[in-house]
This record gives structure tokens, C-alpha cells and sequence, in this order.
């Protein structure tokens, strides 16, 4: 049987998908409540282990056919997801941390391929959830730490990658776990120009190179 939905009635058709996911997910619910056959039962439950989230996922890739997507196309498919969400770019840039965000992936990585921006969005919070400030603002416009805050910028962001870097802040924010970090947990990254590396010994996890960054995690103080 092949569900569709009317489209004309103002959502788009990634936003009814979601919708028919939803409806769908809702179905499983009763069906694990209600089902007295023992596979229907561990079927569900072993989705339910792997979270709401990781559920949700298995619904939406059944019915859209999105579960051959590759890492790309699943980050770009979000990211219209929840600027369409948000209400546009407008929208979600009146949220101070999506705006902060969104403002250091543009400016540190705009020339960089997908994974490069997703890469430092995943840098910024990484170095927020260390506890090295107390808000996504604070890790941007901490010290020097991100060149573009002390060596100063020339004119406001705008155009397509602007909106490339909005959608990618807020998939890295509202969405964290749907698209896997490809940085390996960094809080440091340096253009590939830069030959300075931290001491070996300060080092934790591997150091990977993703377009003209490099990234690594140091070791957090101990106190």
C-alpha cells in the first residue's frame, strides 16, 4: 500500500514525510500496547532501546526510502528540515546562539566542504559541553580563539552559504545525535597551513584532517 499525502495545503513534502513519520510512529505505540504476538512486541521494544530519536529514524528512512542517504545528503535533508521549522533564516537567527554559531561556522569554514562546517559547529559545542565558557556566544567570542573574532570581519554575512551555515548551526544544535560528529569529540582545529601541534602528550583521540582543517581534542585539566 502507498500512503501519500496532499500537498497543497501549505507544507512542503519533507514536511509531510516528517507528518506521516509521526503518524506512523504513533501507530507503533498502540501496536506495542495492544499486540499479543511476542515478535510485534520485541520488535518494538528493541527500537524503543535505541531512544525516541533512533526510532524516529527507522520510521522516517522505512517510509521515505532516505535510509541509503549518504552522510552529505542526510545533513543537507535536516538542515532544510529545521530552517523550514524555524520559520526561515530570519527566524532563526533571532535566537543568540543559533546566531553565534551559525556566525562561526560562516566565517571560519564558508569556503570549506559540508563536513568541514558541520566540523567546526561540532568543535564550538564540543568545547561548550568541556565547560570552556557557558553559552555557545561565550565559546565563539572567547579570547582569540576563533581568528575571525579578533582579526575582525569585513561586511555581514549573506547568500547562500549564509544560509548553508544557519542550516548546519541548527542541525548541530537542535539535532545533535542524527548526524554523527566527524571530528571524534575535537576541541581544537587549525588550518592546514599552521605547522604548530600541541605536545603529543596533551593529545586525546585521533587528529584528522577534513578539507583545510585539522582537528584534535586535548586532554581536559585536571583539577
Amino acid at each position: 500500500m502507498h500512503m501519500t499525502l496532499n500537498y497543497n495545503l501549505g507544507m512542503s513534502e519533507q514536511m509531510g514525510d516528517r507528518l506521516l513519520v509521526k503518524v506512523i510512529s504513533l501507530l507503533l505505540v498502540f501496536t506495542v500496547l495492544f499486540a499479543s504476538a511476542a515478535d510485534a512486541r520485541r520488535f518494538i521494544l528493541e527500537e524503543v532501546s535505541h531512544g525516541l530519536e533512533a526510532a524516529d529514524d527507522w520510521a522516517f528512512a522505512k517510509v521515505t526510502n532516505y535510509k541509503k542517504e549518504t552522510w552529505d545528503q542526510r545533513l543537507s535533508r535536516l538542515m532544510n528540515v529545521n530552517i523550514e521549522t524555524a520559520g526561515g533564516i530570519g527566524a532563526a537567527v533571532s535566537d543568540k546562539n543559533v546566531r553565534c554559531l551559525a556566525e562561526n561556522v560562516y566565517y571560519e569554514s564558508r569556503g570549506e566542504p559540508l563536513k568541514g562546517q558541520y566540523a567546526v559547529a561540532k568543535v564550538t559545542l564540543n568545547r561548550l559541553h568541556e565547560g570552556y565558557a557557558n553559552s555557545v556566544c561565550g565559546v565563539v567570542k572567547q579570547g582569540c580563539q576563533f581568528s575571525w573574532v579578533c582579526n575582525g570581519v569585513s561586511g555581514r554575512p549573506f547568500g547562500p552559504a549564509w544560509t548553508q551555515a544557519v542550516g548546519v548551526a541548527l542541525v548541530a544544535l537542535n539535532e545533535p545525535t542524527r548526524v554523527e560528529d566527524p571530528t571524534n569529540g575535537a576541541s581544537h582545529f587549525h588550518a592546514t597551513y599552521i605547522e604548530w601541534q600541541p605536545g603529543w602528550q596533551k593529545l586525546q583521540n585521533s587528529v584528522s584532517q577534513i578539507g583545510n582543517h585539522v582537528f584534535y581534542r586535548i586532554k581536559p585539566k585536571r583539577n
